[in-house]
């Protein structure tokens, strides 16, 4: 990335945060271009070398925040190849895995709050990510492959950590990470086995 590239990324990562900050103090339909330019310093026409409106400002913040979610994960996870790890390896309760997802969490908790209460986002592009590209092959490892039962299963898992957490966010993250990730142990144990219920064939 040169100069040029850098200064552009750099502009629009402010714009990103302006967005985020603004959305702390009312909704995504109330706020202005003008709202953006000034919270991030920049001229409109600045904003409309970035963006043609504040809609591809939004789905580019929440790409953003997707993509640095993943990667807060390191090697964890797309990289990883589960047709080779054990039973065992594969149960996302652990700290290998809940640590990264926590210390993000801490390190953006204005994000992740604005995330989750804004009804600007469309929520779920995470976690769509993460059904699709972690826990639908680690389900068809265990045998489920039943596309409505894994995304019931899926669901419970990602709600259960989710509610946790956002208690945890509400008390500042206080709490020590690794009693978090305790706390996550002990009230969500997923099971990696298909239930015995077979849905019914769909009638037209």
């Amino acid at each position: 990335m040169n100069k040029s590239q850098a200064k552009f990324h750099n502009t629009a990562v402010k714009m990103d945060d302006a967005l985020v900050l603004l959305l702390e103090q009312k909704e995504f339909n109330d706020i202005s271009i003008m709202d953006i330019c000034e919270k991030a310093g920049v001229n409109r026409s600045t904003f409309y070398a970035h963006y043609d409106n504040l809609y591809d400002l939004l789905k580019e913040t929440q790409e953003r925040a997707v993509s640095e979610f993943f990667a807060s994960f390191g090697g964890s996870f797309g990289a990883a190849d589960f047709s080779k790890m054990s039973a065992d390896e594969l149960i996302f309760i652990t700290p290998q895995y809940l640590v990264p997802y926590l210390t993000f969490i801490k390190k953006n908790r204005r994000l992740y709050e604005v995330y989750n209460n804004s009804n600007a986002f469309p929520i779920g592009e995470a976690d769509k990510q993460l059904i699709e590209n972690v826990f639908v092959p680690i389900y068809a490892k265990n045998g489920v492959t039943d596309k409505r039962i894994v995304e019931y299963m899926s669901r419970y898992f990602i709600s259960g950590v989710t509610a946790i957490t956002m208690e945890w966010v509400k008390r500042g993250c206080e709490d020590d990470i690794l009693f978090i990730c305790e706390v996550i142990s002990i009230c969500v144990r997923p099971s990696m086995k298909a239930p015995n219920y077979r849905f019914p064939a769909k009638t037209t």
